[in-house]
């Protein structure tokens, strides 16, 4: 099958198209043929070797969605031939034709549902539902800022916040991803250090009730500014960098609370009810998928500069062979 296959750590450019065999589905897990590959922060990070460096050579990946062509062992035959979709944390290897996943991590995906919006679903629509129902649980007339608003977590974590009934207010770097930002239903800001009194001037001086924060250290200190009394700033990245050690005389003033949520923190049957939630949103027009620009398997380079020059909108697929 072709692949990306890296075989040095370091910029886009090691992002190399070759062959690799065609993998075996281990016990509990099945063999997908792809139709639609997600592009994650998080791919970036790891080619790099700055974050979870992988044992090379190494085929990235972990986000996808196609069709079940085989099945391992202790896995139900009815699997076979299935419209699927994934996130597989603790796997490797969709950069390529096929991937294995484990059964428990699957999509069933709906009937309505194209692959490449299944294929935006299981990081960052999954991210976001875990922030919204799990992480926090904001209320009719609470308020949420969210940085990076219009990235792919970014734009489903809006559009949740909206159907909570919470007042969203999210940054971006550009007056493009602003508008879009707008266009969702928010109230877009830039960035810089005048951002936590444009949030104190949207709130009636008061602050937001949340900060939903994957930039990390270069926003830290804004996001805990722009925080109203007893709110809570949690982060779910970090673009920029490691958040700065935060001490609780820093958060006395205000009885403030800093936390951190991962995807990965439960295993994946705990995000089942929440597979279905997020297509029958999709499928009854309250969840918009924004789909970024699509790259062939091959281009998997421009997509990751795109992804690092923070040039992206929405989600970024790769297209292995037809």
């Amino acid at each position: 099958m072709q692949a990306i296959v890296v075989t040095a750590l370091g910029g886009p450019e090691v992002l190399t198209i070759g062959s690799a065999p065609v993998p075996r589905p281990g016990p509990g897990e099945v063999l997908v043929r792809l139709h639609a590959i997600g592009v994650n922060f998080s791919d970036a990070e790891r080619r790099r070797g700055s974050y979870d460096p992988p044992a090379l050579p190494w085929i990235p990946g972990n986000e996808a969605a196609g069709v079940v062509a085989e099945t391992g062992v202790g896995v139900e035959p009815a699997w076979l031939g299935r419209r699927v979709a994934f996130w597989a944390p603790r796997t490797s290897g969709t950069y390529a034709e096929y991937a294995c996943a484990p059964v428990t991590a699957l999509f069933d995906v709906l009937d309505g549902v194209d692959f490449a919006t299944a294929a935006a679903l299981p990081v960052q629509g999954l991210t976001a539902y875990g922030l919204t129902h799990v992480a926090t649980a904001l209320t009719r007339g609470q308020s949420a800022l969210v940085h990076a608003a219009a990235g792919g977590v970014g734009t489903f974590l809006v559009q949740l916040l909206l159907e909570r009934g919470v007042t969203v207010l999210g940054t971006a770097s550009s007056a493009g991803k602003r508008e879009f930002i707008r266009e969702l239903g928010a109230t877009p800001l830039p960035y810089g250090p005048e951002m936590p009194d444009l949030v104190r001037g949207a709130t009636g001086g008061r602050g937001v009730d949340a900060v939903f924060d994957s930039v990390g250290r270069a926003t830290q200190a804004d996001s805990l500014a722009a925080l109203a009394p007893y709110g809570h700033l949690v982060f779910f990245g970090e673009a920029s960098g490691s958040p700065a050690p935060i001490h609780p005389d820093d958060l006395y003033g205000r009885s403030l609370k800093v936390s951190a949520f991962w995807l990965a923190t439960d295993p994946p049957e705990r995000w089942a009810d929440a597979r279905d939630e997020l297509q029958r949103l999709v499928l009854g027009g309250r969840l918009r998928v924004a789909l970024g620009a699509s790259y062939p398997l091959a281009d998997a380079p421009e997509a990751h500069r795109r992804l690092e020059q923070r040039q992206s909108r929405g989600k970024l697929l790769l297209l292995p062979p037809a």
